[in-house]
């Protein structure tokens, strides 16, 4: 199902709380209401919406539906698309959901058989190469100059890299350090995860690299994304709560892994390290559940990006869900 311009951006309004026609308008100034009205109608026909009333319709949003929309990468790049903001709707849904609803459509969004079939648990060398390989590209996604040889030199041999800064190096070995807690502590993911642990791993992640610790308490901004987060200390402690009630009814590793890859970044319980904790976590959950797990090595960093603001700005994991079906398993 394909959108076009217009319609993607209507969509957009209607996430952000504009649920008619009228109030999608009066964000829209430049589009006539009859425009508006024909995306709200193509939305509802692909059931992305559901039309309630008719002289004056709402506009409610299907968010099982949505979460598993194609958005086009030129609309994700398009840097005049409309602001968008954190989704209380989403997140009330999804917590909403006993585990067997829960269960019962995310189990298609990662195909737990299938993954069986390509994939078996690591050997301990083979998990010797997703600690260098994750920690290489996790930090490289954040900007670290490290290569995979100078990685693997300094987590197996010691060997600092002369022409990267301490800064860069520490980011490495705080990755190491955080499989190692993993390693060390794995029941903390298994079954019911806590916040705190969720804390002591962005703790590691975030050592030494002047991030502060705990939950944020002040607004953040996201790079190149119009996606703006939860600002208020208060609400943010409370969506942290439902959001881990929400992986903790997932019965499915990989389904569990994949909201946690995409949840904790979206609500950036953090003021800096969200990505790299939810990555982190994300194997975590594999590792400890079915001792495997994945690097993103294989992963461009812009499709990666790509499909991260697809899931902040349009309430769709698809792109992630692709990406992470694809790295378990190569």
């Amino acid at each position: 199902m394909n959108l076009n311009k217009n319609t993607s951006y209507i969509l957009i309004h209607v996430l952000n709380g504009n649920d008619t026609a009228t109030k999608v308008s009066s964000v829209m100034k430049n589009i006539d209401v009859r425009t508006i009205q024909r995306g709200l109608s193509r939305l509802t026909e692909l059931n992305i919406l559901n039309k309630i009333g008719t002289n004056h319709p709402k506009y409610i949003v299907n968010f099982e539906s949505l979460l598993t929309l194609n958005i086009a990468d030129k609309f994700l790049e398009d840097e005049n698309r409309p602001k968008s903001i954190f989704n209380h709707n989403l997140i009330n849904w999804l917590h909403g959901l006993d585990a067997n609803e829960l269960q019962s459509f995310t189990d298609n969004l990662v195909d737990e058989d299938a993954i069986s079939k390509h994939q078996s648990p690591m050997s301990a060398k083979e998990f010797e190469y997703l600690t260098i390989e994750l920690s290489w590209k996790s930090s490289a996604l954040e900007g670290n100059s490290y290569t995979l040889l100078d990685t693997q030199l300094l987590l197996i041999e010691g060997i600092k890299a002369k022409n990267r800064t301490e800064f860069e190096t520490q980011m490495i070995l705080n990755h190491k350090n955080a499989i190692a807690f993993i390693i060390e502590n794995k029941e903390l993911f298994k079954n019911k995860i806590k916040f705190n642990t969720i804390v002591d791993l962005h703790r590691i992640i975030g050592n030494n690299l002047g991030i502060s610790n705990g939950i944020r308490k002040k607004i953040v901004k996201i790079t190149a994304s119009n996606y703006e987060p939860i600002s208020n200390p208060h609400q943010l402690k409370e969506k942290a709560d439902d959001i881990l009630d929400i992986i903790n009814k997932l019965n499915n590793p990989y389904v569990k892994s994949l909201f946690a890859l995409s949840l904790i970044p979206y609500l950036q319980f953090f003021v800096d390290g969200n990505k790299r904790t939810g990555r982190m976590l994300a194997n975590a959950i594999l590792i400890c559940n079915k001792n495997i797990g994945f690097s993103l090595r294989k992963t461009d960093m812009r499709k990666l990006a790509l499909a991260y603001l697809s899931f902040y700005e349009f309430n769709s994991i698809k792109a992630l869900s692709k990406i992470l079906l694809t790295e378990i398993r190569n």
